[in-house]
């Protein structure tokens, strides 16, 4: 617990020093959905390469320390931090975006959330989480070959996104590549030994596919 509260600390480190540090999900009264929505070309487009670089080092690390957790209660504050991290870009006008986006998805309307997480892709392509965030509205819209090419995107961007890897294995599963799906599962389990309801796939799918348990 010691060495996982230390890589914790070092994440709120860098992101008080890169002044990105912000909400998972901020409420309503934060960006509220009557107020208008900051432009783009008013807040700062580019990200800070230090804060970027200092980003990618702690995930790295933190992806080595899920990999090696011995048990789920161990594996999931690092997970939740990297889950965190995972949202901070380093650009202030990516984390507004986000930001919204977020707020339109919990209010479920999925349209507005992908316009703007097409201005997240464009202005930050090499960011990992908006094409996985629009991945997963996609997915919530069951449009499943958008979702499918959006998460190939974030998986170019980082091999390790868990959860990029868990939604791949669902949707191939639910357009019935129960082959591919299970490959993805095993995947997934390789970066997170313990990412819920991954196993219970993996023993039903290799019933179905290779008819047998584990």
């Amino acid at each position: 617990m010691i060495a996982i509260g230390q890589a914790i600390l070092r994440y709120l480190r860098f992101a008080l020093a890169a002044g990105v540090l912000t909400a998972l999900a901020p409420s309503h009264h934060a960006i509220g959905a009557e107020q208008e929505m900051p432009r783009p070309d008013r807040l700062e487009q580019q990200a800070d390469p230090e804060a970027v670089a200092g980003r990618a080092e702690i995930l790295a690390d933190l992806y080595d320390r899920l990999h090696k957790a011995q048990d789920a209660e161990s594996a999931a504050p690092i997970a939740r931090t990297i889950e965190e991290l995972w949202l901070q870009s380093g650009s202030d006008t990516v984390d507004v975006l986000m930001s919204r986006a977020i707020i339109l998805v919990q209010d479920n309307n999925f349209d507005q959330a992908i316009e703007i997480l097409d201005s997240v892709t464009s202005i930050a392509p090499e960011y990992s989480e908006g094409w996985n965030q629009r991945a997963t509205v996609y997915f919530l819209k069951r449009e499943y070959d958008r979702s499918l090419n959006d998460l190939r995107q974030v998986l170019a961007l980082d091999p390790r996104h868990f959860k990029a890897i868990n939604g791949l294995a669902l949707i191939l599963q639910e357009l019935g590549d129960k082959s591919a799906a299970l490959k993805a599962y095993r995947k997934a389990l390789q970066v997170h030994p313990h990412l819920g309801g991954a196993n219970r796939a993996i023993e039903e799918l290799e019933r179905e596919v290779e008819g047998q348990g584990i």
